[in-house]
């Protein structure tokens, strides 16, 4: 009897034993899983989309409050282990070549720091935080990273691929100051530069008209499938872009030994880009550089220098004179005339080759299209003057007219145009 309580009472250890053991199991598992799930909401603001680039260097992204960016999230809650803000420190040259590779990234609409994991050549399975420049290291020994790599390929499936591509033009005419008169439309980046995303072919056509634009690539209907435009004004700095899933960094240099006039520059981004986040870097010296007076005064000091054997200055003394004029000139006089007008105009529109100019003759309002300052409007006269009227023009429809009056061979103004 007593050998069989001993028995009934060893047994009945072994289960409590079984049953502790099991319970502190248990809460090491429940516990571990709770401190991953914490590391995830502790430290990581949840992003507004996830991107996706797989070994084929196409791009998925997986929006927020959707199924599949729920599970990618909790996948990756899962693989956390820890998180420490002063790990290993990349340079961009690093990042670059992460990039470049296969990657599963959080993204943010204005926020720079987003998160990047590498899916490929990440031996220490690192996690790591962006900043403006470079990244560090936030997270080591990730967990299941070829179970990621493998569900990202399963959930890509279906979805839009997109290609990280962009593209730069800079278009032939530009527009100085007075003439343009909408910045109200662009966001001020730093003084003189200015800029606009577009979204759609019919904005494009809006802002096509307002500053001229003439490009040597076509923009159509189709571009804007997989594509955005960003649209930047600029009075003289050289504009330098770069281009990654998260972000658009613009950096500006003050060129010298140029007229001031404002050059438009577009940017063909793809639209897996994030295109809310844009970073216009390295202003600090743009404004100390470029003076509003001394772009005044020297753009107001081309108009003053306009020759007056040329270039009709006032315009009541020569309509007198033109009445009372009884000579005239010959087409081939017109022409040479009409050659000051073109290489003036650079100032005002841009070239235009000397291969597409035609001549007629017209009746005109003279105006002041060469004659008006920083701070003057269009000035139209009242009177009209038979003129030879010489055009150039470029292939997508832009160009420049130059009026020659047929008396007394002064120019008179000039118009230019766009498609």
């Amino acid at each position: 009897m007593k050998k069989r309580t001993k028995i009934i009472v060893v047994i009945i250890l072994i289960l409590v034993a079984i049953g502790l053991i099991s319970s502190l199991f248990a809460v090491q598992i429940l516990n571990r899983n709770i401190s991953d799930e914490n590391i995830f909401i502790e430290h990581i603001v949840e992003p507004d989309r996830i991107v996706y680039r797989n070994k084929d260097g196409k791009y998925y992204e997986f929006l927020k409050n959707t199924d599949k960016y729920n599970t990618i999230k909790e996948l990756i809650s899962k693989s956390l282990s820890n998180y420490n803000e002063s790990g290993n420190t990349l340079s961009d040259d690093d990042i670059d070549k992460i990039h470049g590779k296969s990657f599963i990234e959080f993204d943010y609409e204005t926020a720079s720091k987003n998160y990047i994991i590498p899916l490929e050549e990440n031996d220490e399975k690192d996690m790591i935080k962006l900043g403006t420049t470079g990244g560090m290291v936030v997270s080591t020994n990730l967990k299941n990273l070829n179970k990621m790599k493998n569900t990202l390929d399963n959930l890509s499936e279906g979805e839009k691929a997109y290609e990280l591509n962009y593209k730069e033009m800079i278009s032939r005419n530009t527009l100085n100051s007075m003439e343009y008169r909408y910045l109200q439309q662009f966001k001020q980046i730093n003084y003189k530069i200015y800029q606009v995303k577009i979204d759609n072919i019919e904005t494009y056509e809006l802002y096509k008209e307002m500053c001229n634009l003439a490009f040597d690539e076509e923009i159509t209907k189709d571009i804007f499938n997989d594509n955005d435009l960003i649209l930047t004004l600029s009075l003289v700095p050289k504009i330098d872009v770069k281009v990654s899933v998260g972000n658009i960094k613009y950096t500006y240099e003050k060129m010298t030994d140029v007229n001031y006039q404002y050059t438009a520059h577009l940017l063909i981004v793809s639209k897996i880009v994030n295109t809310d986040c844009i970073y216009n870097t390295d202003l600090s010296d743009v404004e100390q550089q470029v003076d509003l007076n001394n772009f005044q005064i020297e753009y107001d000091k081309q108009v003053d220098n306009l020759n007056p054997d040329i270039f009709v200055i006032d315009f009541d003394d020569f309509y007198n004179r033109y009445q009372n004029a009884t000579s005239s000139i010959t087409k081939n006089q017109a022409e040479e005339i009409a050659e000051k007008g073109f290489e003036e105009a650079k100032r005002v529109v841009g070239e235009y080759n000397k291969d597409t100019q035609k001549c007629e003759e017209i009746e005109v309002n003279p105006n002041n299209f060469f004659t008006r300052k920083y701070n003057e409007g269009d000035n139209v006269e009242s009177y009209k003057v038979k003129v030879y009227a010489f055009l150039r023009e470029d292939d997508m429809g832009n160009g420049v007219k130059i009026y020659v009056d047929k008396k007394l061979g002064k120019i008179v103004g000039a118009t230019a145009f766009g498609d």
